[in-house]
């Protein structure tokens, strides 16, 4: 049997991100098309502030880009590797400075709850195929620079996009700590990504507050893959991080 990598393309996150947009507008429609065309909006004044601050809640669903070893041949026993993705959570304090009208530059520290797994399905000559799961818990402290371009308002929402980069630090990696146990084989991933984020949302404006519904998708530069010269490890290329992430801000 041919060894390979699966993996999910981001083709389905961009499904869902494109899914959550129509969404949203959806929910802003009645606010649209509202018959009181003459209420006056909330907060009429609010973003003309030079500086505001605010929290935001979310959950992410985290998963690897993966590429196999040019050469698996040594690693006959492997015959498939697949990533799987898990839901986590998101919470992060908001600090959004105006630059001109549409624009905005936001710095948005979050700490983020992460879960992936790497599974072998492994086969030993004539033995029945077996999986093996290693499962990545990651904390990380998550530092995003964004710039934020809006839309005209509308009434009472606007939409926008984000784009930018963000340095992410993983405090739960293990990369340096040794293994005691030689019969236990853990994958361990680096501690320092890079990653570019890419997103769209919307503004509501309430009375006394502004909130935003956010979806975005972060891709990680560097390999985060510890090789430590184990079957597991060198059947793998590399290990990109690739995350998406629906947020909730209060402003």
């Amino acid at each position: 049997m041919k060894n390979k990598i699966r993996k999910s393309g981001s083709i389905r996150h961009w499904t869902i991100l494109f899914t959550v947009t129509l969404l949203v507008l959806r929910l802003c429609m009645p606010e649209l098309y509202a018959q009181n065309a003459r209420k006056a909006p909330n907060l009429p004044y609010y973003d003309y502030k030079r500086l505001h601050f605010g929290f935001a809640l979310g959950i992410n669903n985290a998963n690897f880009a993966t590429k196999a070893n040019t050469n698996l041949n040594p690693f006959d026993s492997i015959r498939v590797i697949e990533t799987t993705p898990s839901l986590g959570f998101d919470v992060g304090l908001v600090a959004d400075l105006r630059l001109g009208e549409y624009l905005n530059l936001r710095f948005i520290p979050e700490i983020s709850l992460i879960d992936r797994t790497v599974n072998y399905r492994v086969q030993y000559l004539l033995s029945d195929e077996t999986v093996t799961n290693k499962k990545l818990e990651s904390v990380c402290v998550d530092l995003p620079l964004l710039l934020k371009l809006k839309s005209s308002r509308m009434h009472n929402c606007r939409v926008y996009v984000v784009n930018g980069c963000q340095l992410s630090l993983d405090m739960a990696s293990q990369a340096k700590k040794k293994n005691t146990n030689q019969e236990l084989v853990f994958l361990k991933l680096n501690s320092t990504d890079l990653q570019v984020q890419t997103g769209v949302g919307m503004d509501f404006y309430a009375n006394f507050f502004k909130f935003s519904i956010e979806a975005k998708m972060s891709y990680g530069f560097a390999n985060l893959l510890k090789n430590e010269d184990n079957v597991y490890t060198n059947s793998i290329d590399y290990l990109r991080g690739k995350i998406f992430h629906i947020s909730i801000l209060f402003e």
